[in-house]
């Protein structure tokens, strides 16, 4: 219904390759499967992964670029897409990573972390490291206080036994860990090259997104993730 204001979050990562698209196209499946009106965007001009948002959610995907768009339209497209009832934001690269810029106008998704007072869920790709991944999880915490991690989604875990040392490590920093996905090659996603303005109709896309919104079904927790989600505060950014 035109008017929702969607609950909202970013799904964050310390660099490209980390599982964030992996994640984020498999969470808004599985959410879309609950019943949910589920929206995606990508922050930065990445025009690829908008069109595997449209495939697993059914409804356009945007981009929401802090640095080229002014911030009116900037605004008016995250309004947009606020017509849900979740919106998952992925980050381009890192979550940190733009252009230098003034406050705000870098592109990275943190600025629209802060313009949107978005929290993220941060993706660590823990292979080979255990109770390093609190460390990072620590640098991303503090490093500004205006973008909040609200929790951790452990990614290339390699058994019960890594995935218990780093989700003892992460939350005793004081970082829930709302899921652990295990390592499996068969993730990766399909050669970006397959026409995604066809998306929707990609029968081989389609299967893959379900295989990904299975994994995450069966390794995040989405109650814990929905309830991360806030409401989209677009008000608050029109006013930067």
């Amino acid at each position: 219904d035109a008017g929702v204001t969607a609950r909202g979050l970013i799904v964050g990562a310390v660099r490209s390759g980390s599982g964030k698209t992996s994640v984020s196209v498999g969470l808004m499946r599985a959410l879309r499967r609950r019943g949910l009106a589920v929206r995606g965007a990508k922050s930065g001009p990445d025009y690829i992964d908008p069109g595997f948002h449209e495939a697993a959610t059914g409804a356009p995907g945007v981009n929401l670029d802090s640095w080229a768009m002014p911030p009116g339209l900037l605004d008016a497209l995250a309004a947009g897409q606020a017509e849900a009832d979740v919106l998952v934001v992925e980050s381009a690269m890192g979550l940190f990573d733009g252009i230098p810029a003034e406050a705000g106008r870098s592109g990275s998704a943190a600025d629209l972390a802060r313009r949107y007072g978005l929290p993220v869920l941060l993706v660590l790709d823990v292979s080979g490291q255990s109770q390093t991944a609190a460390a990072v999880a620590r640098g991303f915490a503090v490093h500004d206080p205006e973008v909040r991690i609200a929790g951790v989604v452990l990614n290339q875990v390699a058994s019960a036994r890594h995935e218990a040392l780093c989700r003892v490590a992460v939350e005793a920093i004081g970082l829930p860990v709302v899921g652990a996905v295990p390592r499996n090659p068969d993730m990766g996603l399909p050669e970006r090259h397959l026409g995604l303005v066809q998306a929707r109709e990609h029968a081989a896309l389609q299967a893959f997104i379900d295989r990904l919104a299975d994994v995450m079904a069966a390794s995040v927790d989405l109650d814990a993730v929905l309830a991360l989600a806030v409401p989209l505060d677009v008000a608050a950014g029109s006013l930067a």
